[in-house]
């Protein structure tokens, strides 16, 4: 297979893993990060409005002179809470992170009037963007492979209560698998002398 077919087929398999894990949510909105390029676009999204999805696909950000802002180990720093996950900026100590290093919320409106000023600057600027377009209950859960952070599984909703943390659990497993799943068909495309544009 060329690259020209490669990346087709592959996201095509990973639109109906993402849609089976939509379906087990019964939740409005479902979206895949994945890295390109330091930054970690949508790759995959289904129930999110277009308009949204522009406004937060990338999660780089630039200064006054238009540079690209690095962290300290020189990768583009993410900003919003899908930055702090993908970067693992999190403390399970507080309540709306896990050990595994997602977060989760029944209500974005009750979490932020509730954060004390301490957890505020511990876990830094948010957009709030997911809040301001009306959604509730959102769960941004890491994807491990290699014993790296390789992206994310956004899941979002207008409703209240779509989570426990149990079901939290059962999302970081199938997001391990997938990023297992994604990180040896990486492998493979490069034995294959293939180069993803994600990943």
């Amino acid at each position: 297979m060329t690259k020209k077919s490669i990346e087709p087929a592959i996201k095509a398999f990973m639109k109906e893993v993402l849609r089976e894990v939509f379906g087990f949510s019964e939740c409005q909105s479902i979206a895949m990060r994945l890295n390109k390029d330091g930054d970690f676009p949508y790759y995959l999204h289904m129930g999110f409005p277009e308009f949204f999805i522009l406004k937060e696909n990338s999660l780089s950000i630039k200064n006054e002179k238009g540079d690209l802002v690095l962290d300290a180990d020189g990768t583009p720093f993410l900003e919003c809470m899908c930055g702090n996950i993908l970067r693992n900026r999190c403390n399970p100590e507080i309540p709306c992170f896990t050990k595994s290093g997602s977060f989760w919320t029944n209500s974005t409106t009750k979490l932020l009037s509730s954060l004390t000023e301490k957890e505020r600057q511990e876990i830094g600027r948010t957009r709030n963007t997911c809040h301001n377009y009306g959604y509730e209950s959102v769960a941004l859960v890491p994807m491990h492979a290699n014993g790296k952070t390789i992206g994310l599984i956004q899941i979002n909703d207008p409703r209240e209560n779509r989570f426990t943390l149990e079901k939290i659990e059962e999302y970081e497993v199938l997001a391990d698998h997938i990023g297992n799943i994604i990180w040896n068909i990486c492998e493979l495309c490069q034995k294959a002398g293939h180069r993803l544009s994600h990943f």
